[in-house]
């Protein structure tokens, strides 16, 4: 029987770069495309888009969402990348922080391929190391969503950042001085997160990769560049409001239970077998044997920087190891003699064509479970109803049942859709609470709870009727912690409580939706 001719590495590899660009590019905007609507999260971005282009392009003071005079103090260039977007192709706010996000996150696949070739110094492990960076669900999941119009931009900017930084440390040419301080500085007018792991992840590099006095004023001259193309927005707001809306913005993020995603190595968010995980623990396990430190410290860094989002810059290093793993573990232990080191051997051509059918089923049916959560289309009729039929300065005490904050569309999204008044919606307070927003956001716990498992008397335990105009009760809890309930909750014995309560009114009553005015 006549064999195929060999492939050689290098095609194969630029065949699996190819499929990494255009598999990772449908996997990012899937989601989106069968939810009909933003995924999750984004409603404050829209409504800070639109201030935007109120105000000519000129910062606000003040963002109008949720009335509660909310510093303006976000870093703004997905905001700007939105507003120019919606004059250029027609699209409301809404529809910006629907496909923006996936566009960005998308930019992010050849972004990451050109810091592993920086890293790694082969192209067909960097092309691999994209391959699983493209299919790593927390890769792009909270890059998707409308939240994403700003993580996207710092995730992409961070990537390329490192990348110029590391052959600034290399070949040390002055062009990457600009270039590297740049990228930074739109990482940080990106992303506050963005900007906390660019800053590490470069002093890291520093240190693990030069540790010389040269390369140290190289990294202060890029600090000099990141500082003076990131000033328009930082001295806006410290002319605004003073130092306060950044020093509370810095204390929200630290979550010490993160670590423990590290320890148990789940944070691949992986639906089935966890294939880029264990590659990752092997790649691991083959670095330390060789006594090459960078990658495994440089994956852990961030649960110990940056708690709560260290799953997003972990996924970086991860995907280079997972392919270390691959490559220089796996192959060459399972094939029956060594392969040239030019060509693909057949079986190492059959272990890829199946990760990649593998990867994609595995990561398609994650957009799939990812789609759900969004805000349905009950939810934002009634919200555009509330927006057409009560009074501007309406207050709304808004229940959905979940104290999963971020992951509830609805609180999100009620300011943005409505324009009113939500009394426990938490966006925004990052800005004002400082480090009292973790224990701010528990407080609206028990409140939700009592949808969930109590009645009316339950909710005047802890909130005062005075307090608000309207009850919105939003009937069916779809989605928890970002993941579709099987099977949906519902809660009927609430919503009879509030019906027959003689001190409320009915006034809009759909199958998902009550709104109850307080008479």
């Amino acid at each position: 029987m006549r064999q195929s001719a060999p492939i050689a590495r290098e095609e194969w590899g630029m065949l699996i770069l190819f499929l990494s660009c255009a598999v990772g590019a449908y996997m990012r905007f899937n989601p989106t495309m069968l939810a009909g609507f933003a995924i999750n999260d984004g409603g404050m971005f829209a409504v800070m888009v639109d201030d935007l282009r109120a105000n000519h392009f000129v910062l606000p003071v003040f963002t109008s969402y949720n009335h509660l005079n909310i510093p303006y103090a976000y870093p703004p260039l997905g905001f700007y990348l939105g507003a120019i977007a919606s004059l250029i192709f027609g699209l409301d706010s809404t529809q910006i922080v629907r496909w923006l996000p996936a566009f960005f996150a998308t930019l992010s696949i050849p972004a990451f391929y050109f810091l592993a070739l920086q890293l790694l110094k082969n192209k067909f492990h960097a092309a691999v190391s994209t391959f699983f960076f493209a299919l790593m669900p927390r890769a792009m999941w909270w890059f998707v969503m409308g939240g994403g119009l700003t993580r996207s931009p710092g995730q992409f900017f961070m990537l390329l950042t490192l990348a110029v930084v590391i052959r600034l440390y290399e070949q040390k040419r002055r062009s990457d001085i600009v270039l590297a301080g740049i990228f930074g500085g739109l990482a940080v007018m990106s992303h506050p997160e963005a900007a906390v792991h660019t800053f590490v992840s470069a002093i890291f590099l520093w240190l693990m990769l030069s540790r010389t006095r040269a390369d140290f004023i190289h990294s202060l001259l890029v600090g000099v560049v990141v500082a003076i193309v990131s000033a328009p927005w930082w001295a806006s707001v410290i002319s605004n409001h003073g130092v306060a809306p950044l020093l509370s913005g810095a204390a929200t993020g630290s979550k010490l239970a993160a670590v423990f995603n590290l320890l148990f190595f789940v944070f691949t968010e992986e639906p089935y077998a966890t294939v880029i995980a264990v590659l990752g623990l092997i790649g691991i396990a083959h670095r330390l044997i060789r006594r090459d430190y960078l990658l495994p410290l440089w994956m852990a860094i961030p649960f110990f920087i940056e708690g709560r989002s260290a799953a997003g810059p972990a996924a970086i290093p991860l995907a280079m190891l997972a392919a270390l793993g691959l490559v220089e573990v796996i192959l060459p232990a399972i094939q029956p003699s060594p392969s040239k080191e030019a060509d693909v051997s057949s079986t190492e051509r059959n272990i890829f064509i199946y990760l990649i059918l593998y990867l994609i089923f595995s990561t398609s049916q994650f957009g799939i479970q990812l789609a759900a959560a969004t805000l349905y289309p009950p939810d934002e009729e009634a919200m555009r109803w509330v927006r057409e039929n009560t009074p501007d300065d309406s207050r709304f005490l808004v229940l959905t049942g979940t104290t999963s904050v971020s992951c509830d569309s609805v609180m999100e999204w009620f300011p943005a859709i409505s324009g009113r008044k939500s009394l426990f919606t938490v966006q925004g307070a990052e800005w004002t609470k400082g480090a009292g927003f973790n224990e701010y956001v528990r407080s609206t716990y028990p409140v939700q709870e009592c949808l969930a498992n109590s009645d009316l008397a339950c909710l005047d335990e802890h909130v005062d009727r005075a307090d608000y105009d309207y009850i919105y009760v939003s009937k069916i809890l779809r989605v928890n912690n970002c993941g579709p309930l099987a099977p949906q909750r519902q809660f009927p014995y609430f919503v009879e409580s509030l019906k027959s309560d003689a001190g409320f009114e009915k006034v809009y009553e759909t199958d998902g939706v009550l709104i109850s005015r307080r008479k």
